[in-house]
């Protein structure tokens, strides 16, 4: 009897061993989902702020116990949101890279374009103007040996007359390219003097930098290329301290619905905390928060109101 009950201590415990060492099936199905996210070679090193929450929320799953079965429940679906997120922005951030380089590949295309439409004009100019004076000539050879009649000799004029005008529209043309382009170089080079200028100010929660709506192309979340390349001023400020926390704030002007300012604002904001995770800087000291249209710092009466009002606060919070 000894031996049965002895027999069968040592199976109880080896089977309350069995099933202390069973695997985390969930841990070990979201961290491989996770692996897979950073192994892949075109979405791994993207969206890295949503990569660290979802991490976080992954390993919750194995370092807090607490909670019983319901809290256990809830760890899980909140690491499944986090993966499911972290993908869904790096693939949005697989996109929108994309749509970047076609939008480089865009401006640079037109601005060929418009080199190659005034090399044009300009040769198709020159050869006008030597066929106008070939007419020109060949009036005043007619009318010199009275081979011409009146009538013919003022279709000829009004042809040179006709051809002269052509050339006046094509240089017309060919400036408005040349001045297109040097619009939107004025742009980009006004984007950064202003970026490069930003200076820090003192605000309720802590300093701060604004980046105005000029960063952003219009009723848009993206930051503009020039803009992602002109941060240097906005890292180093919030890199002067790396102990504090991060906040940014989006802003919208009162124009257009309500709901959708909200989500333009948390969009704009997560945009730029975004690109400064991808400068380096920590995502966990960073809190990207849309705060629509409901903080104004001017009248969104005007127009001018209404542009200080579309703005991202980045604020470096106070301990």
């Amino acid at each position: 009897m000894n031996k049965l009950i002895a027999l069968g201590f040592i199976l109880g415990i080896a089977a309350t061993a069995a099933f202390a060492a069973k695997p985390d099936l969930d841990y070990e199905r979201l961290r491989a989902s996770l692996d897979s996210l950073g192994a892949d070679p075109a979405l791994g090193k993207l969206a890295p702020g949503e990569r660290t929450l979802a991490e976080q929320a992954v390993q919750a799953l194995v370092a807090d116990k607490s909670g019983g079965k319901d809290g256990r429940a809830f760890r899980v679906y909140m690491a499944e949101r986090r993966v499911d997120i972290a993908y869904a922005a790096a693939q949005a951030a697989s996109q929108q890279n994309k749509l970047d380089a076609l939008s480089r590949e865009h401006d640079r295309i037109l601005l060929q374009a418009a080199q190659r439409e005034a090399e044009t004009a300009r040769a198709e100019a020159e050869r006008q103007r030597l066929q106008n004076m070939i007419r020109a000539e060949e009036v005043d050879r007619l009318r010199a040996e009275g081979e011409q009649s009146a009538q013919e000799a003022q279709a000829a004029q009004a042809q040179a007359d006709q051809a002269q005008k052509l050339i006046a529209a094509q240089s017309r043309a060919t400036e408005l390219a040349r001045k297109e382009a040097q619009l939107a170089e004025a742009a980009n080079s006004d984007l950064r003097r202003r970026l490069n200028n930003l200076t820090a100010t003192r605000g309720a929660e802590g300093m701060q930098m604004t980046l105005d709506d000029i960063a952003f192309a219009p009723g848009q979340a993206n930051l503009r290329p020039a803009a992602k390349a002109s941060l240097g001023k906005l890292i180093a400020f919030v890199n002067r301290d790396p102990s504090k926390p991060i906040r940014i704030e989006g802003h919208t002007d009162s124009s257009g619905n309500t709901h959708a300012n909200q989500l333009l604002s948390q969009r704009r904001a997560d945009a730029v905390r975004d690109a400064l995770v991808a400068a380096g800087v920590a995502a966990s000291r960073i809190t990207a928060v849309g705060m629509g249209e409901g903080q104004p710092v001017a009248d969104n009466s005007t127009e001018e109101g209404r542009a200080r009002n579309r703005r991202v606060d980045v604020i470096v919070e106070d301990k």
